[in-house]
């Protein structure tokens, strides 16, 4: 197997980004993906039990699983996908696993055969061997994916050409191989920020193929951090979950030694994921055009119904875990709202803008009202911008667009006109509220609550519809939601030194 680190040298888009998650990786759903994988190939059964919960595949590089989880992969659901690796790839091994797996589906083909230092071929002779996967898929009715390409610095050269271009080298590939069966396109890519993936990915389209994103991560820059890389997953799985020419894609990687620079999945022990790793199977971001959110309500600005040109990344706000970003001119987000009665609302928004500039609200995609907005010293940092607007009751299609960009969004929030707006809300650094949005069941950790504390929830008609005054010291409260309506709520832990406000957001699903 070839799993050794690789050299990178791939063009990206700079700016500035940074990254913190201030609620637990429990905010998420588990809802499983069918396109999301990882490449690793150290996996035991503990990994497997856990991995499943979230994502569907994974390939090691190798024409059959580890022998640790070969016998027991399928009891979780994932797939597994053998590799042709290179020129010397394993016939035999290949035939016999699909012999005795007859429902797996796919074949990768080679894997960056444009990098002298991995597969090593140049397009002619990866065309010439590729007869040879079209006959094993055509004996087991398999679909090929590949060659698998990427940005090279060290390329491979056939006729006075050096292709370390990835489209370069699959277009020289497919002139060689006009006829060959190549039923998905294959890329990786390394780029630290998602909005640069996605036009990446858009270069491939091309091919007029579903792609399969078999290798990511942050790794083209000189200084990575852990931020950076809950950053690109965020924002990553929000495009290739709803990009519809993204087939599957892979997280490179589960690696346990910790050397590369902190995309690891899986840490030390057997089975349990890193603070990355929770992130990554557990994120699911939901664009649902059918649903509408009854107000009043804080809309999370990530939970668009639809959208054009943003992509989301991790915030820097002292409340949630990311902010739409990439926001440029003629760039839009939408919400959907179901309004209770006529009347006049409030419509609150955490803004940070880079530069002075302008959002238009729409209601059902004709403007109502434009907002001037200033700058507010930079890319994360945050400021609250209010207007009032009349809403008729009813279900409506709530559009912000922009003519010019420079600003990010973390959310919006609409309640009626004289009820309490967006309240106060403090960073503590040792108080920790999940899930938020929350169905059932609340968790509220303390690093220790002092007998006398006061915890409260009050909803924004100022009506305290929970209390209660911690009797002796603990940690950790949770507190019964399902009965509570949808809509947004005020968590007030109260102690002799400091009051603590955040805003609770309740949902049916």
């Amino acid at each position: 197997m070839q799993l050794q680190p690789k050299n990178r040298t791939c063009a990206t888009i700079v700016i500035c980004i940074c990254c913190l998650i201030l609620i637990s990786i429990q905010t998420f759903s588990q809802t499983k993906s069918t396109k999301r994988g990882i490449a690793y190939g150290y996996h035991s059964e503990a990994d497997m039990a856990t991995i499943s919960k979230g994502i569907s595949w994974w390939y090691n590089w190798y024409y059959q699983p580890e022998s640790s989880v070969v016998s027991v992969y399928q009891n979780y659901g994932m797939d597994f996908v053998p590799m042709a690796w290179g020129k010397s790839f394993n016939e035999a091994g290949l035939r016999a696993f699909y012999t005795s797996h007859p429902n797996e589906k796919y074949l990768l083909g080679f894997n960056e055969p444009n990098f002298m230092s991995q597969a090593n071929m140049k397009p002619s002779e990866a065309a010439a061997l590729w007869p040879k996967l079209e006959k094993i898929a055509k004996d087991f009715g398999l679909k090929i994916v590949g060659p698998a390409v990427n940005y090279s610095g060290d390329g491979v050269t056939e006729n006075g050409v050096t292709y370390s271009n990835p489209i370069a080298y699959l277009d020289a590939f497919f002139a060689a191989c006009p006829n060959c069966q190549v039923d998905y396109i294959a890329v990786h890519n390394y780029m630290c920020y998602s909005g640069a993936l996605s036009d990446y990915i858009n270069q491939f389209k091309k091919y007029n193929k579903p792609i399969w994103l078999t290798e990511f991560a942050c790794w083209d820059q000189a200084t990575i951090t852990l931020d950076m890389q809950k950053g690109l997953v965020m924002g990553a799985i929000d495009f290739l979950e709803s990009e519809p020419m993204v087939f599957r894609y892979s997280w490179f990687t589960g690696d346990r030694k910790g050397g590369s620079p902190y995309i690891s999945l899986f840490d030390s022990q057997s089975g349990n994921l890193t603070e990355l790793g929770q992130l990554y199977i557990n994120y699911n971001p939901i664009h649902d055009p059918s649903s509408y959110t009854p107000i009043p309500a804080r809309l999370e600005a990530e939970s668009y119904s639809a959208m054009s040109g943003i992509a989301i990344e991790a915030t820097k706000d002292i409340s949630g875990i990311a902010n739409v970003g990439w926001i440029d001119a003629s760039d839009w987000l939408e919400y959907n709202i179901d309004v209770p009665t006529s009347g006049e609302y409030t419509v609150s928004f955490r803004i940070s803008a880079n530069a002075s500039t302008n959002l238009e609200l729409r209601e059902n995609n004709t403007a109502i009202q434009t907002l001037q907005v200033s700058a507010t010293g930079g890319w994360q940092s945050w400021k609250t911008l209010q207007t009032n607007i009349s809403f008729t009751a009813g279900k409506h299609k709530l559009r912000i667009f922009t003519n010019k960009g420079m600003f990010n969004l973390n959310w919006l929030e609409i309640t009626s006109s004289g009820q309490p707006t967006t309240i106060q809300e403090t960073k503590s650094q040792d108080l920790r509220i999940y899930p938020n949005p929350v169905n059932d069941k609340l968790t509220i950790e303390l690093g220790l609550w002092s007998a006398g504390t006061q915890i409260s929830i009050i909803d924004l008609a100022g009506r305290n519809v929970f209390a209660k005054t911690m009797t002796e010291r603990i940690s950790m409260l949770e507190i019964d939601f399902s009965s509570f309506r949808s809509g947004s709520y005020i968590l007030q832990v109260k102690d002799s030194n400091k009051t603590t406000n955040q805003l609770i957001v309740k949902t049916d699903s």
